[in-house]
């Protein structure tokens, strides 16, 4: 069974330690043949990061298990939890998940304990956030460089990079102001605009990984959050859902790690299904080639999670340093 790390400080916000937690090992058969109706708010449109839901979904793993799944729509950045909170409010009876970056969850808890929401496993074992630039911006010319990044980054990307200004930019037209010259740098991973950059330049960026730059400590990716009463021992119906649903996305996050191309096609298919891919941006490049990469970049992080037997594990120790690094700005 999967071994949670809870970030839903509650009462010990203070401590900002996790709680380990971990599902029941059995339960009874009656249970295990019960429909669990899950709805899930993911942070970004449908692509190769969520290559293990895709390859679930397509391949009919979440079924199997007795999940009903649903997706909701794009939400803003930032406020997934927010919104995770509102629809499991309004559907106290099924499971709502959300995925998000733990940079974003863990501060919008502090602003926030009534979110009530708990990680439960990672995606991607590291952040993939990075600047991207057109010059290197370690040279120390003394020019101070404009860095557009998303707005629930603006806070975190200051404090990394003190020396340079921070802005607010779109997310959709990223790749596109930096070429342009509207900004020097971007908030970019190293899963997507990074390579789109190097085939629209037909060269590499400057990349510099946030993850360490200035002591950043970013901790994991992808995370997946519960609200905290479904984790509950009195709530074994709903606590079964959660654990259904991380077996079968780990199951599918295994399946893109031994195959990527199949993967690329299974993302590509779900893409079809949940029509959740319609953001219009400048960071993907039309080819297959750049989706197998994207693909491939991914299953990078997704292996930094595995222990034991299965992918998606957070370990409390990475898990708290990071959080005492996001909160002591």
């Amino acid at each position: 069974m999967w071994r949670l790390n809870s970030a839903t400080l509650r009462e010990r916000i203070t401590s900002n330690q996790a709680v380990r937690r971990s599902f029941a090992n059995s339960f009874s058969s009656s249970s295990k043949r019960s429909q669990h109706v899950i709805s899930l708010q993911l942070d970004y449109y449908l692509s190769p990061q969520f290559a293990g839901v895709a390859s679930a979904l397509v391949n009919n793993t979440y079924s199997s298990k007795g999940i009903d799944i649903s997706f909701l729509p794009i939400c803003p950045v930032g406020t997934e939890q927010a919104h995770v909170r509102k629809h499991q409010n309004a559907n106290p009876s099924g499971v709502t998940l959300g995925t998000v970056e733990q940079n974003i969850f863990i501060p919008n808890l502090v602003a926030d304990p009534s979110l009530k929401t708990t990680a439960v496993a990672a995606m991607f074992g590291q952040s993939p956030l990075c600047i991207a630039s057109l010059k290197d911006p370690t040279l120390g010319d003394g020019l101070k460089m404009k860095i557009g990044t998303h707005e629930d980054t603006v806070e975190i990307m200051q404090r990394i990079f003190p020396e340079h200004t921070v802005v607010a930019s779109p997310r959709a037209s990223k790749n596109t102001d930096l070429v342009n010259g509207t900004v020097g740098a971007i908030q970019a991973y190293t899963t997507t605009e990074v390579p789109a950059l190097r085939r629209q330049l037909g060269d590499e960026p400057f990349v510099t990984p946030m993850e360490g730059h200035n002591g950043a400590k970013l901790g994991y990716s992808q995370v997946i959050f519960a609200p905290h009463e479904c984790l509950q021992e009195d709530h074994l119906d709903q606590k079964l859902a959660v654990q259904k649903f991380l077996e079968a996305t780990f199951e599918g996050y295994n399946n893109a790690v031994r195959d990527p191309h199949e993967a690329v096609r299974m993302v590509n298919e779900a893409k079809k299904m949940l029509n959740l891919d319609d953001e219009n941006n400048d960071h993907w490049y039309p080819s297959a080639e750049f989706d197998v990469e994207m693909l491939a970049k991914c299953n990078d992080y997704v292996k930094r999670t595995f222990q034991g037997d299965r992918y998606g594990v957070i370990d409390a120790k990475r898990w708290n340093n990071a959080n005492a690094w996001l909160l002591e700005g």
